[in-house]
């Protein structure tokens, strides 16, 4: 019989705690892909997310003797870190999205004149037979856009259920122990998260444009 998860998880940060370097790489090969979808859907950006892996690990290194497993599993220590690294990483971010914007407005502005037809990532030209296909391409993008945005505006607490659950396809259980929280709390807020996503994404299709501020209260 497989050795349970848990169980496993608790005897290699102990291990790692205790400077075991063996230990180290099995833990990371064991959450590192886990941890690295969960910041991209969180950031948006390989680049961020793979940042925050190498952020969390080394938190990781440092901190291993602080595991306390009366207090919860190993893979909710580890998450724990990844989740505060990524809140750092977003206020950062915020910090120069203004001076980012401005730099954007002055390019265009300096540009001037239509660039043409765009699908968001670069310019193409209309091409006999093939608008359709294109077309049909970009709705399918803009709405994937639409939902990673309206999800990575969500609070904390309503979000990390949405891409644990939503779009990393973990059980309820499993979201229940990455969050060291209830079952009943995973679900509640994962209903109110949803229900959120269909307000935001109804109102910007309906043309009354995406209303991306966050929702007070908490569930």
């Amino acid at each position: 019989m497989a050795e349970p998860v848990e169980i496993r998880d608790v005897e290699l940060i102990k291990r790692l705690a205790a400077g075991d370097d063996d230990a180290f790489l099995q833990f990371y090969r064991r959450h590192q892909g886990g941890l690295y979808r969960y910041a991209v859907h969180m950031s948006g950006s390989p680049q961020s997310a793979a940042d925050v892996v190498q952020e969390t690990f080394l938190t990781l290194i440092r901190h291993a003797g602080k595991f306390d497993e009366a207090r919860g599993a190993p893979a909710a220590f580890l998450f724990g870190i990844a989740r505060n690294h990524v809140r750092k990483m977003r206020e950062k971010e915020g910090r120069y999205v203004l001076l980012s914007e401005e730099r954007e407005s002055g390019l265009s502005s300096e540009r001037g004149g239509d660039p043409g037809p765009s699908n968001g990532k670069g310019h193409f030209p209309a091409i006999a037979g093939h608008a359709d296909t294109i077309v049909e391409s970009i709705e399918r993008e803009e709405i994937s856009e639409r939902l990673h945005e309206a999800v990575r505006t969500l609070p904390d607490h309503y979000r990390d259920p949405v891409i644990l659950c939503d779009l990393e396809g973990k059980s309820y259980s499993e979201a229940a122990v990455l969050l060291d929280c209830p079952v009943g709390t995973v679900r509640s807020r994962l209903n109110r998260a949803r229900s959120i996503l269909l307000d935001k994404l109804s109102l910007a299709r309906s043309g009354g444009g995406a209303t991306w501020a966050r929702p007070r209260g908490k569930a």
